[in-house]
């Protein structure tokens, strides 16, 4: 009987520490071009600047196709000039950006070869909105943190063991609501260059 109990025992052992050797955590940044959109049917306008923009990422692959990540990250301004009469009396500079986004995503992963693999990532962002008007128009000036669906693709090409060097394309919020009408909306998406660590 105890010949059994430790037989199971190391097998059960073995069995974690495979488990074990499956699951690797990493660290990375995303670097690269972001787009903030907004609009408003009412003003009317409809805003869409491209901007520089990065991230900073943790993870852990679970195994072969399936990890966790959160990343955070931030955004540069865009601006757009309008005439005279779309916010007020005189011509207005209109000015967007994210101060912050927060992601939290599952990541379905396919190993295309031993050093290259494709994946997708589906989640949530929390983002926080701030549009600034010069001169200025109090009912155009909004600062909102908003959450929402994000998904996207992406390629991981391994240099290393420990590094990887890839592209991915994020649509991090589509149609958020930023008034309280709900007539203003946003949205916020990424394409980067990515550099990872594997540990």
């Amino acid at each position: 009987m105890k010949r059994v109990l430790v037989g199971a025992a190391m097998i059960m052992v073995g069995s974690a520490t495979v488990q074990a050797q499956d699951i690797r955590p990493y660290a990375g940044v995303g670097i690269g071009a972001f787009g903030i959109e907004s609009k408003d049917g009412t003003v009317p306008y409809n805003q869409k600047n491209t901007v520089f923009g990065g991230y900073a990422k943790v993870g852990v692959d679970l195994n072969d196709y399936f990890g966790v990540e959160l990343r955070g990250g931030t955004v540069g301004t865009g601006d757009k000039s309008y005439a005279a009469g779309t916010f007020g009396a005189t011509g207005t500079t209109f000015s967007q950006t994210t101060d912050y986004f927060l992601s939290y995503l599952a990541k379905l992963q396919y190993p295309v070869s031993q050093d290259f693999r494709v994946y997708a990532m589906l989640g949530a962002t929390t983002a926080k909105f701030k549009s600034t008007t010069s001169p200025n128009v109090a009912a155009a000036n909004l600062s909102k943190t908003k959450t929402g669906f994000s998904y996207g693709f992406g390629g991981d090409f391994s240099v290393t063991d420990q590094l990887s060097v890839g592209a991915e394309w994020m649509q991090y919020l589509t149609d958020v609501k930023l008034n309280a009408t709900g007539t203003t909306k946003a949205r916020l998406w990424g394409a980067v260059g990515t550099l990872t660590m594997h540990f």
